[in-house]
């Protein structure tokens, strides 16, 4: 790579803080531009960012390089690469050492690799760095849209400053929607009632979250908070369920309800989540024609349970192959596996029935559309007017919520503390939570009326949380709470950014 190409990705070298004004990650973000949380970013890590495609990992990038500049950072001590850029694994090393070489003397320089898996063995570089001591006064940060290729080699560089450093960024969780929304809404929205308690939300929600190792009554005191303002929270709710957490579709139906006067989401937005799908599907050597199958028969089961073997019996695929395609696909971020628990073991059901989620709630309208050949939009009008439709995209949301809530990567995965769990009898608890204290079941009816024979209850679980559409209730055991404020409660951890 020429050196001028390297300079042309680092305009901050000859512009300072200036270059945000015509970059196209930061002023192209918008009418939103949604904040991410800031890493520790401290000489000796490697730092990884594994996250699906189009959540905002440039935009990540670009925002670092901003406040590294605002706390004083040199221009010329910050490296971007987009690795894409590169053909082979010298033409990166020949830029790094062209950088490394003007930087002799600088006490701290920070390395931003996006998109680091383009380039086969990119953690042999990595693992140079750290061999020669450059990692020393280092900050190292990479991304990869090919999610499984950076787990896979990510995992190959133990003791070099990677353990405890590796993050998730996901699509926004809800309150995290709530919390940046709002402040926007308000500005936009024609009812000034509505728009004045918009504006009153947002302090009161930052002042008030909820751990899901909180008591009952802990729980329940966080709610009853947020009561008065179930009527926006609700309306928040039902935008999230419509465009997902991911900002640039949020944004895209932001621009054309606001700007444009016009309701809907391009098809051209469901096409680039589709493509993302099957290109990381294709780089890996799979079928896209198996891959269109699988997610067929996920989506008609949607939000129900049943076998691996079930699946590949459908679809006359090996066993083992749907299994590597799920893998896959979940490694991507595209859906996650809930697996079943058996209290009479006191272990996972590895061989029982599983159930099978995406991610965000558009991913979900965006491969539903792919496969239908129907608008987008259409699909979303569709399953937002069914009630069926719409408790299985609830149900999902609520479980990747939690999820993100108690994930911390590679130390903490999914299927060590959440599950769901099903009887004899065939009657199912949507969620199994693994706490400190013991088990806490969740239960998700998104319906106008529910009551305490909605919950199945088990000998070993201390308490439930049924989730409902408006009801508020309970007991010494049980608590009944509005889905929409007890996901705006519902921080993620510190694995997520």
């Amino acid at each position: 790579m020429k050196v001028s190409e390297i300079v042309d990705q680092n305009p901050w070298w000859a512009e300072g803080e200036e270059f945000v004004s015509h970059d196209l990650h930061l002023s192209g973000a918008e009418p939103v531009f949604f904040r991410r949380r800031p890493l520790e970013m401290v000489p000796g890590g490697i730092y990884i960012l594994r996250g699906p495609r189009q959540v905002g990992k440039t935009t990540y990038f670009k925002e670092t390089v901003k406040e590294l500049l605002k706390r004083g950072v040199p221009p010329r001590n910050i490296l971007y690469l987009s690795v894409d850029f590169f053909t082979s694994r010298r033409e990166l090393r020949g830029a790094l050492n062209y950088f490394l070489g003007t930087t002799v003397e600088a006490e701290r320089v920070y390395l931003l690799f996006d998109e680091v898996t383009a380039i086969p063995d990119w953690n042999l570089e990595l693992k140079r760095l750290a061999d020669q001591g450059v990692t020393r006064r280092a900050v190292v940060l990479c991304s990869g849209s090919s999610a499984p290729r950076l787990k896979e080699k990510a995992e190959l560089l133990p003791g070099r400053g990677l353990e405890g450093k590796e993050r998730y960024i996901k699509p926004l969780s809800f309150r995290e929607f709530v919390l940046q929304m709002a402040g926007y809404l308000a500005e936009v929205v024609r009812s000034e009632e509505l728009a004045g308690r918009l504006g009153k939300l947002r302090p009161v929600l930052s002042g008030c979250e909820v751990d899901v190792e909180a008591s009952l009554e802990e729980v329940r005191k966080a709610v009853s908070e947020l009561l008065p303002y179930k009527r926006e929270l609700q309306y928040l709710f039902g935008l999230y369920l419509t465009t997902g957490g991911i900002p640039l579709v949020i944004n895209h139906y932001l621009r054309n309800r606001y700007e444009r006067s016009r309701e809907g989401i391009d098809p051209q937005v469901a096409e680039v989540f589709v493509r993302s799908v099957l290109g990381d599907l294709t780089q890996l050597k799979r079928q896209e024609t198996v891959a269109r199958e699988i997610l067929k028969e996920l989506i008609v089961r949607y939000g129900t349970r049943y076998s691996f073997s079930t699946l590949s019996h459908e679809i006359e695929r090996n066993h083992a192959t749907v299994i590597d395609y799920l893998t896959l696909m979940q490694e991507s971020f595209v859906l996650f596996v809930l697996y079943a628990y058996d209290f009479g073991r006191d272990e996972v059901k590895d061989k029982g029935d599983k159930k099978v989620y995406f991610l965000d709630p558009f991913i979900y309208y965006s491969v539903k559309s792919y496969l239908s050949g129907r608008g987008v939009w259409e699909v979303i009008t569709e399953t937002l007017g069914d009630e069926e439709l719409l408790g299985g995209i609830v149900e999902g949301v609520v479980l990747s919520h939690l999820l993100m809530h108690g994930e911390v990567p590679y130390l903490r995965k999914g299927r060590t503390f959440l599950w769901y769990y099903y009887g004899r009898s065939g009657r199912e608890l949507d969620a199994m939570l693994r706490l400190r204290r013991g088990f806490r079941g969740i239960e998700v009816k998104y319906r106008a009326r529910v009551d305490e024979r909605d919950i199945r209850k088990v000998t070993p679980v201390r308490d439930y949380i049924l989730l409902s559409r408006d009801e508020v209730d309970g007991g010494k055991d049980l608590l009944v709470a509005p889905v929409d404020i007890f996901l705006s409660l519902l921080p993620v951890s510190e694995g997520n950014i």
